[in-house]
């Protein structure tokens, strides 16, 4: 496994093409050249670099987007469906935003329990997708937050006690140096001050622009990474670091939600370095509803406007990495992926998989009948919240996110499931 390497010494200040040096007063965070504002985008040309995983034979990736505990319990159950597969002990990568990134910090926090017990399905739902469950169908995260507001009469804010419940619930206070080396954890968050993605990993943080630091000696939890990360703006305020630690900084960063960067947590992962790596990406946001937003007019318009704009960007992305898993189709399953492809499966809570699909597709519809609805709702329209959910709908969510991982599989990847997918046995619904 390569290390880390210091970074260099703080490089001068950039200049205009005149050749004088930039102001380095007050800036808003629009006048970021990051956020395509300036003349072009300027990385900050640091060379301390994230470690890599151990090599394996086949790599695995995962990317889980933002949704509140929607998110979270249906990564809990394509997790699942990782074990069933034997996929999960070639995971190497692990990229999140939001509610993506609850399940990512206690799969990150269960893993050497879960190698322990050799990744199995039973103990994925006995160290991980149980005690989530439980905690989530019998508390409310929302309730307890706001029981606590008192104590932001001080110098905590809103975002801090969002760590601190964290911590409580899931995450046992665990320090990002302390995460297993085995897998690249990947907790993304969004700069306000740079317009870049900000990333929490084992042993870096920062952003491209103002460059990355090492988390040695610093205690800086999970927690932090993850409230970070699920900060949804005017809920909680951002999460701001001293500048110092960052190469290049010349404002504090600002963290914010990582959905309002890129809610699916592909970019990390999405370069043709990883083209080797097998991704499975799994986006649980919300969905562009047709019709009016309301009724009062300026609500209603930015509203619709904000849903635009993350459904835009979300297709993008996702158009993107679709057209790499169909340049590689062309190699087979088992030849070189040129450049700019990938092998991989990608699906929403909303996917629609046909019901006269391939033959290994239908095979796993009449294994496990699809179930998308509870309670006469479907599953993607279900609120993205951190409230108390009722139990038989936290099942439902692991059902779906473990129903349509293997339905991808099977529809694009058949042989990576095993010949009787009956004799699985799938999360309880």
């Amino acid at each position: 496994m390569t290390t880390s390497r210091q970074a260099p010494a703080p490089s001068a200040p950039a200049t205009d093409p005149a050749g004088a040096a930039q102001a380095t007063g007050p800036q808003w965070a629009v006048d970021s050249p990051a956020a395509g504002t300036g003349l072009a985008a300027r990385p900050c040309g640091d060379t301390l670099r994230p470690a890599e995983p151990p090599a394996t034979a086949h790599p695995v990736a995962l990317a889980l987007s933002g949704g509140g505990f929607r998110a979270t319990l249906a990564a809990l159950g394509f997790v699942r469906l990782l074990a069933d597969t034997g996929l999960l002990s070639r995971l190497r990568y692990s990229s999140s935003v939001s509610g993506g990134s609850v399940a990512n910090g206690c799969l990150a926090t269960a893993w050497p329990e879960l190698r322990q017990e050799n990744f199995t399905a039973r103990a994925v739902d006995e160290l991980l997708v149980a005690p989530v469950v439980d905690r989530v169908s019998s508390r409310s995260l929302k309730h307890a937050l706001v029981s606590s507001l008192w104590r932001t009469l001080g110098p905590s804010t809103r975002t801090d006690l969002l760590a601190g419940s964290l911590d409580e619930w899931f995450l046992r206070e665990t320090e990002l140096e302390r995460l297993d080396p085995e897998v690249r954890w990947i907790v993304n968050a969004a700069n306000l001050t740079t317009g870049a993605r900000f990333t929490f990993e084992r042993d870096v943080y920062g952003d491209y622009t103002i460059g990355l630091a090492p988390t040695a000696g610093t205690r800086l939890r999970l927690s932090r990474a993850v409230s970070a990360s699920a900060a949804v703006p005017g809920a909680f305020p951002p999460v701001v670091l001293e500048p110092a630690p960052f190469p290049c900084a010349t404002h504090p960063p600002a963290l914010l939600d990582g959905g309002t960067y890129d809610n699916t947590g592909l970019e990390a992962i999405d370069s043709d370095r990883y083209r080797h790596t097998f991704l499975c990406a799994l986006n649980a946001g919300g969905l562009l509803r047709p019709g009016v937003y309301g009724r009062v007019p300026v609500v209603r318009d930015l509203a619709r406007a904000n849903s635009l704009l993350y459904r835009q960007s979300t297709t993008l992305r996702t158009r993107a990495v679709v057209e790499r898993f169909e340049r590689a189709r062309a190699a087979g399953p088992d030849g070189e992926p040129p450049h700019g492809a990938r092998r991989g499966i990608l699906v929403q809570l909303s996917t629609d998989f046909p019901a006269d699909g391939a033959a290994a597709l239908r095979r796993w519809r009449t294994a496990f009948p699809e179930n998308p609805a509870h309670d006469g709702r479907h599953l993607a329209l279900v609120p993205t919240v951190f409230d108390r959910l009722d139990p038989g709908l936290c099942r439902a969510l692991v059902h779906r996110g473990w129903w349509l991982g293997g339905a991808a599989l099977a529809a694009y990847h058949p042989e990576l499931l095993p010949d009787d997918v009956s004799s699985l046995r799938p999360p309880q619904r």
